[in-house]
């Protein structure tokens, strides 16, 4: 009842900004735009060419018949425009501050119930039911009599429907969702003429997109919210800049180039849901911005949508923290070293731990990209989507398939269950917090039948290298089978288990005075690489690891070495291959 009480507080909020959302219903992604008379590169947008010229300032807009200025604008350090022979302002860069800011308070409003919603489907499928089912007293029929013999089969049961689910609603009925590669592949794209045309109209993508993330992630596969709150937040803010140009247009304001406003509160739409779902401050917009670069910086067309994601994020952060949750503590709570450390970290091992730990996460990064890409040749050979009902249903099969080997795979290693946000705490410390003590754990009769005891210290580095792999092998499988969903805590987590491998092998070659806190640089910084290897993007990366960190964590020790790692992960990759995980138009 909670989780259908979290959906429907949703739909209603999304009922009651549906006039803000909603978009004429010519061909999806369109905005109807008057025709002019000026140049073809201008005459989508209904404004005339002008020369622009560097400058940065902040200025109040035109004034209206009272004397009363309109808004407040945000103007990137990239260009203003000057004034054409007749007269009319053209601002590719200008982005209306009370605009930005709304969106922003949207956007995280929807990431924060998301993790409401996806909090309460945990404790409905994995808590709720289970005590029901398992604590006896339940129907007498042969299903049931299988969960009491073996409550292990409860997990694989769960994942199977909840796969089934997710691949009837993709494959029947939405089988054109926007995702986080299309993100990405057009704000890649600076050169395209109407490319953000391919948006979607956000009223008729946002919910279904989070319904079938949500099952995806609260039925126990490996896979996060992160790529749908990309998604979402973008989708809602190029609907919003649609309905922006469209008031402006009717109520004889200044033009403003569309397509440069719609990139910009499309950027600052997926900060905010990032930070009201992470509800943490800065890491949302920067990943955001730094995820549509192969390299490791911004494009040149991010660098402009700078100060309005910024705005968007701490518009966001000021609602909820101030206002739907003030009495909730600020900080992190994720712990990286002992308490009490002995000795220091030299800049000799800060060094030689950020190279490995940098080269290690490119080369998991290579493989999983590599891997991901043979897995979607065997599972589909061909790219296309199946037209007819024959291929619809074999696709269908497919999923299913892929969702019984991800659930057999989690009853052997039940740590790699679920997106690892919930019990990072437990792979980032090898395991010394139990599994049973994290916020995603399962009933202890579910995870008899594990290889590795979750809730015990690993006993070797063999023990953590078969969890790292088993996480490794369920994230590929879920992301090659069409699961929606994204890879950061999930791929965090995966770092973690595969660093404490490393560190048992490196063990006998460091000197007996190294530092304590050698293996807990290595644990952060082996993380960073390997999510950075994926996603390019260093900075936020070591953002999110810093500001979910707990108070305890010496930051100033480990952070130098994690940033090094992260980069040298990025530039290694790049050698390693020039294919990479996203699709980048640039």
């Amino acid at each position: 009842m909670a989780v259908c009480k979290k959906f429907l507080a949703l739909l209603l909020l999304w009922k009651r900004t549906h006039a803000l959302l909603s978009i004429p219903p010519a061909r999806t992604g369109s905005l109807h735009r008057p025709s002019t008379t000026a140049s073809p590169s201008f005459r989508r947008c209904n404004i005339l060419p002008s020369h622009c010229k560097l400058k940065h300032e902040y200025h109040q807009g035109p004034r209206q018949r009272d004397g009363r200025c309109t808004e407040l604008v945000i103007r990137s350090a990239s260009a203003t425009a000057d004034r054409d022979e007749g007269g009319e302002p053209y601002s590719s860069e200008t982005t209306p501050l009370s605009v930005a800011m709304g969106v922003g308070v949207v956007t995280s409003l929807i990431g924060y119930l998301y993790s409401k919603c996806m909090a309460g489907g945990f404790r409905l499928l994995w808590r709720t039911i289970p005590s029901a089912l398992l604590g006896g007293g339940g129907p007498s029929n042969k299903l049931f009599e299988l969960l009491h013999r073996h409550p292990a089969a409860y997990i694989v049961l769960v994942m199977t429907l909840g796969g089934g689910l997710v691949a009837t609603l993709t494959t029947l009925y939405f089988p054109r969702l926007f995702t986080a590669h299309d993100y990405v592949h057009v704000l890649s794209d600076t050169s395209g003429d109407g490319r953000m045309d391919q948006f979607p109209r956000a009223r008729s993508t946002v919910l279904p997109l989070l319904a079938v993330s949500l099952l995806t992630s609260i039925s126990g596969f490996s896979l996060g919210p992160e790529a749908p709150m990309v998604t979402t937040g973008g989708l809602i803010g190029v609907s919003l800049a649609r309905k922006y140009l469209r008031s402006t247009s009717k109520d004889g304001g200044d033009e403003t180039s569309s397509e440069s406003l719609e990139e910009t509160l499309a950027y600052a739409g997926a900060a905010g849901t990032l930070t009201g779902f992470m509800n943490i401050p800065l890491a949302g917009p920067i990943f955001a911005l730094e995820m549509t670069s192969r390299g490791t910086g911004v494009s040149k067309s991010a660098a402009k949508s700078w100060n309005a994601a910024m705005a968007a994020c701490f518009a966001g952060m000021v609602f909820i923290r101030g206002g739907l949750v003030p009495g909730l503590g600020l900080g992190g709570h994720f712990t990286y070293g002992a308490k009490a450390a002995v000795g220091a970290v030299t800049g000799r091992e800060m060094a030689l731990a950020s190279l490995t730990c940098g080269v290690g996460g490119a080369i998991v990064g290579t493989m999983f990209h590599k891997t991901l890409s043979f897995l979607q040749s065997v599972i589909w050979p061909s790219r296309s989507s199946p037209s007819d009902s024959g291929g619809k249903s074999a696709a269908i099969g497919k999923k299913i398939l892929v969702a019984l080997a991800i659930g057999a795979l989690s009853v052997l290693y039940p740590q790699t269950m679920f997106w690892g946000e919930g019990s990072l705490q437990c792979a980032v410390d090898g395991q010394c917090t139990p599994f049973s003590g994290t916020p995603h754990a399962i009933p202890s009769v579910m995870t008899a039948l594990a290889r590795v005891n979750p809730n015990l210290p690993y006993a070797s580095g063999t023990a953590a290298l078969q969890v790292g792999a088993a996480k490794f092998a369920a994230i590929s499988l879920a992301a090659a089978g069409g699961f929606p969903g994204g890879v950061i805590f999930p791929l965090l987590s995966n770092g973690a288990a595969l660093s404490h491998a490393l560190i048992s092998a490196a063990r006998p070659l460091m000197p007996a005075a190294s530092s304590s806190l050698v293996p807990s640089l290595m644990v952060m910084s082996f993380m960073a690489a390997t999510l950075t290897s994926i996603t390019r993007t260093p900075l936020a990366t070591v953002l999110i690891l810093a500001l979910s960190a707990s108070g305890s964590t010496p930051l100033s020790v480990l952070l130098p070495g994690a940033a090094l790692a992260s980069y040298i992960s990025v530039w290694v990759s790049d050698r390693l291959s020039r294919e990479s995980f996203f699709s980048y138009s640039e």
